[in-house]
């Protein structure tokens, strides 16, 4: 018990990846506000695919809320609406990191439940995670708030151990979340007999929304390809979890995801779905592997400069 108290409350962990999703989440929420800015007012506006007071009236039925609830004038609607870009953008470039944290989860709730019809899936994941990460330093690194402190080492890791508590706690809540999501799709997925069977791809290929012409017909041609479409999502998904219990496996998980995710961005088009999916990968790696990444990364970088320094020497020295 002391082990884990200790581990709890002396620093904050996983600090590179809360930046890091943060950034992610950030640029996604940045690209699902300019994709649609053009039809913003026929999509989210007053007078839009639904009428204010109807939208309203779902609010309540719902015991949902909104900005965009509070007042019928296209005025306030672009208001509100650019707002919310600004808070985005605030929130990815790391500045004010607690405020603009909570501020865009609140415009980007608004917004999102303004015209559910739109969206994906992946939002009501974002949304839980987005939550988590209120109790979360997510400025440690690659921020403004970082740049203005100046420093080496961010304060966060010798916070109080509340801090380091609330934070810890945020990321762990994040990962068993994801976790049962994808346990508890595995299980249903195993309870369908399309998904026993292998013929589970088959049936969604025949949606043609969700579904690149070209990939259908190279799917649909091969009954191996379906099969290991099939069963390679339900293996992915139920194996997840339990994966990550050892710090050499969890890497199988995250391989195993990304690459489910990868899928399903390029065959189903769903790509901010798969974006957000894959975003949430970057939580499961401590700070030390990161660095390690970047170590490999610079020493192969080096490298490669000075060979390429090498050979523009000797292609000089051969003209001369």
């Amino acid at each position: 018990m002391n082990t884990i108290y200790n581990k709890l409350t002396t620093q904050k962990h996983m600090l590179i990846g809360a930046s890091l999703i943060r950034i992610a989440f950030g640029l996604l929420i940045l690209y699902f506000y300019f994709i649609h800015y053009g039809q913003r007012r026929f999509l989210w506006g007053p007078n839009g695919m639904q009428e204010h007071e109807t939208f309203t009236q779902n609010l309540i039925t719902t015991s949902n809320f909104s900005l965009y609830q509070l007042n019928d004038s296209i005025l306030y609607f672009e208001i509100i609406f650019h707002m919310g870009i600004v808070v985005a953008l605030l929130f990815t470039l790391g500045f004010m990191g607690r405020l603009t944290a909570i501020l865009n989860f609140v415009f980007i709730w608004s917004l999102q439940h303004v015209n559910v019809l739109i969206l994906d899936g992946g939002d009501n994941v974002m949304r839980i995670i987005l939550f988590y990460l209120l109790f979360a330093n997510t400025t440690a690194f690659f921020s403004l708030d970082r740049y203005r402190r100046k420093e080496k080492i961010p304060s966060s890791i010798t916070a109080t151990p509340i801090s380091n508590s609330f934070h810890n706690l945020a990321i762990l809540a994040s990962i068993i979340q994801v976790s049962f999501m994808y346990l508890t799709s595995g299980m249903h997925k195993i309870m369908g007999e399309v998904w026993q069977n292998g013929t589970a791809l088959y049936y969604i290929l025949q949606v043609d929304e969700y579904t690149h012409p070209f990939f259908k017909e190279f799917i649909l041609s091969s009954n191996i390809l379906l099969l290991i479409g099939a069963y390679g999502a339900i293996f992915a998904q139920i194996t997840y979890p339990f994966l990550l219990f050892n710090r050499y496996t969890k890497y199988i998980a995250i391989f195993n995801i990304i690459a489910m995710h990868v899928g399903i961005a390029i065959v189903m088009g769903l790509f901010t779905f798969s974006a957000t999916m894959i975003s949430i990968q970057l939580l499961l790696l401590k700070d030390k592997e990161y660095a390690w990444a970047y170590a490999i990364i610079k020493n192969l970088s080096s490298k490669w400069k000075l060979r390429k320094g090498r050979k523009y020497e000797a292609e000089h020295v051969e003209q001369a």
